[in-house]
């Protein structure tokens, strides 16, 4: 094999040896790649079964497995390795087919989507074409906010930045500690040790820093690289170890390959998304894949439901269909709200109509092309490497322009939103503004505009805690002198969403109302788990913080709100709706005990989000929810805790159990459960004539 300026030589005279056992084509592998995107492709569309993302993994040992062995036996055979000719191989395999979906989806997205949700999508697609999409959804995962924010298209591209970036790093590692063993005189199987002993530190230190990662990050953890990179060091200290697997005895091989796909099948069914992950989530999934794969490097392979066929076909075209079933889910599902079966057909049908078009037409071609492969000077190219570089070209073409498209979206400034909608005067002119919009066909002007909607945030400050038990919180503690008429809200983000309403009824009255809301952290009297590791962790201190607060200002009025679904530390995160109603009525006996007044406001229903089911192509209808029997229980359990201390406020948002995504003009969520500001403010004198019997004045 040629060597181009970046070769890394590693001995020169090292004769060439035969391939590696086990180097050669392996179906079984193949059955392995067609088992990992089907059940992937199933959890995503059908949510069945609940490990099927364990995938992945399946996806990553397999990836270190066929890489390394691939370096190891150019080195074998070369005595050195070229870093030009292997990310040539890389970019020929992954580039072509990555690109075009990327450039597909975000066209669709701009056609389908709206204002920052494009925006969002485009910033997506140029972190996913930069290989760095697992570090882009992990900074969106540790986001309060965005953790209910609609699903990105290309989310599913954190995958494949994982792998590249460990190929950035680990063919460099593979030449330093291949040249150091040359230079110390130890070639063949000596060199492997020394790999394999460099192998086991990364993947021990993988497993350690998971470990603590999955404890204090999860949700980076998930996403991060050196968190899975011991999933790909698995499979590459398997391609290590071939010249002893190969020793395995012929007829102990199907045990082991029957012994993974069984621990496989096993994994799908037991490990859930609540199953810490990687570790130890993945171990079964990893452990299983690399019994397959070590059971079959000595060429005896009696594994049929993996190398059949069928399954063999379905491994070739696995990387199009990975690619294409995601796009296509968010896509045709934002497309087709409420479309239910509709949407899960047209997904299944366009992945494999799409991925076999793609596998036939460019990614096989691609793969087999010169485009990219360096020749001696004088030799003419191939004249179907020629055509491709052409369609390259064009690609690369579109690709630029896509880019620039994306670029314009990401930096037009927003529209103007409408003017601001008045307030209403009643509870019957309300409902009647509600049956209007149930009833509507088409949208009206709608404030705030609904491309908006993914860039609006809360006040500065609102919703982020006390000090010090939140580092980055507010300093709840007072040392001004009490103001004469106090007014505080506790609560988790539902709290935090009801401020401006509550500041635009009594702030113009003379109260001074003090934000003590955390959000993730409801003002109940348990162990909550939030979204957000840290958020868990902080929220008992915030309380303590609150409680004292309390105790010390005895405020003139407390208003407390919380999401109704919680989960709990002691029933292992599931949400308890006994358990909800205990720590309520705690919270209100143990810890409120000073203020003078309390009512509760109630946590408007869930329903759609409206930067999901707000398209070019969806109607109003398409975002009208119902009031579930869910929220109707919670709302009984909640008038048990407070009686005539509850404020209800499901006629706020629904008439007969239908409740639209605006009133009035006025988006009523920013997403499933969170009220907008503007319909917040719309709502001032419902809450006024509601508040006016607790603080003792007639209502106007």
């Amino acid at each position: 094999m040629s060597s181009g300026p970046l070769a890394a030589p590693v001995h020169r005279a090292v004769p060439r040896r035969p391939l590696a056992p086990g180097a050669g084509f392996r179906p079984d592998i193949q059955g392995l790649r067609a088992f990992a995107v089907v059940v992937v492709i199933l959890e995503h569309v059908l949510q069945w079964p609940a490990g099927g993302f364990v995938g992945v993994d399946v996806f990553f040992v397999i990836s270190g497995f066929l890489i390394t062995g691939l370096l190891l036996t150019e080195h074998d055979r070369t005595g050195r390795i070229s870093f030009a000719d292997f990310y040539r191989r890389r970019a020929r395999r992954i580039l072509p087919l990555a690109m075009l979906v990327l450039v597909s989806t975000y066209l669709a997205a701009s056609l389908l989507f709206l204002g920052e949700r494009v925006r969002s999508t485009a910033w997506d697609a140029l972190w996913a074409g930069l290989f760095g999409a697992n570090w882009r959804f992990a900074s969106v995962g540790t986001d309060y906010w965005q953790t209910d924010g609609p699903v990105s298209p290309l989310r599913h591209y954190w995958s494949l930045a994982v792998e590249e970036q460990f190929y950035l790093v680990w063919p460099v590692l593979l030449v330093a500690v291949l040249g150091l063993a040359a230079r110390r005189g130890r070639h063949g199987s000596r060199s492997r040790w020394a790999v394999g002993v460099v192998l086991g530190a990364v993947v021990l230190g993988s497993i350690a820093f998971a470990l603590w990662e999955v404890d204090h990050r999860p949700t980076v953890a998930y996403f991060s690289t050196f968190s899975r990179a011991w999933e790909l060091g698995v499979g590459a200290l398997l391609a290590v170890a071939t010249p002893l697997l190969a020793r395995i005895p012929a007829p102990v091989r199907p045990a082991y390959q029957w012994l993974g796909l069984i621990g496989l099948v096993v994994s799908v069914f037991t490990i859930t998304a609540r199953t810490p992950f990687p570790v130890p989530g993945a171990f079964l999934s990893v452990v299983s894949t690399a019994l397959v794969i070590a059971g079959g490097v000595g060429g005896q392979r009696l594994l049929f439901p993996l190398t059949n066929r069928a399954a063999r076909y379905v491994g070739d075209i696995s990387y199009s269909l990975y690619l294409w079933h995601f796009p296509l889910l968010i896509l045709i599902g934002a497309a087709l709200p409420g479309g239910g079966y509709a949407t899960t057909l047209l997904t299944l049908g366009g992945t494999a109509l799409l991925s076999v078009l793609s596998y036939h037409l460019v990614e096989n071609p691609v793969r087999r092309s010169s485009w990219l492969e360096r020749r001696p000077p004088g030799m003419p190219p191939r004249r179907a490497g020629a055509t491709l570089v052409r369609r390259g070209a064009g690609l690369t073409a579109l690709a630029a322009t896509v880019a620039a498209v994306a670029l314009v979206a990401i930096r037009t400034p927003s529209p103007q939103a409408p003017a601001e909608a008045a307030p209403v005067t009643s509870q019957a002119e309300l409902a009647a503004q509600i049956r209007t919009a149930l009833a509507a066909a088409d949208w009206p002007m709608l404030t705030p505009p609904p491309g908006e909607l993914g860039s609006l945030g809360f006040t500065r400050g609102e919703g982020q805690g006390c000090r010090p038990a939140v580092p980055d919180g507010n300093d709840c503690v007072v040392t001004t002198p009490r103001p004469r008429r106090l007014a505080v809200v506790v609560g988790d983000s539902i709290g935090t969403a009801w401020l401006p309403l509550v500041r635009g009824v009594l702030e113009p009255d003379g109260w001074v109302v003090r934000d003590l809301t955390y959000a993730g952290c409801p003002f109940l009297a348990a162990d909550t788990l939030s979204p957000i590791e840290t958020i868990t962790r902080a929220c008992p201190g915030h309380r303590q913080t609150v409680r004292a607060f309390i105790e010390d200002r005895r405020p003139d009025l407390v208003i407390v709100s919380n999401a109704y679904r919680q989960r709990f530390t002691s029933t292992g995160g599931s949400p308890s709706q006994p358990e909800w109603e205990q720590a309520a009525r705690r919270a209100k006996d143990e810890w409120l005990a000073a203020a003078k007044k309390v009512v509760a406001l109630q946590p408007p229903p869930l329903g759609r989000d409206p930067k999901s089911c707000i398209t070019r192509l969806s109607a109003p209808r398409d975002c009208v929810s119902t009031l579930s029997d869910e929220y109707r229980s919670y709302a009984e359990a909640d008038r048990r805790v407070w009686g005539s201390g509850l404020i209800a406020t499901a006629d706020w948002f629904c008439d007969s159990g239908r409740c639209p995504i605006f009133v009035g003009g006025v988006i009523v969520r920013r997403d499933e459960n969170h009220v907008t500001t503007e319909y917040a403010r719309k709502l001032a004198p419902l809450l006024d004539e509601a508040l006016a019997p607790v603080l003792g004045r007639p209502p106007d």
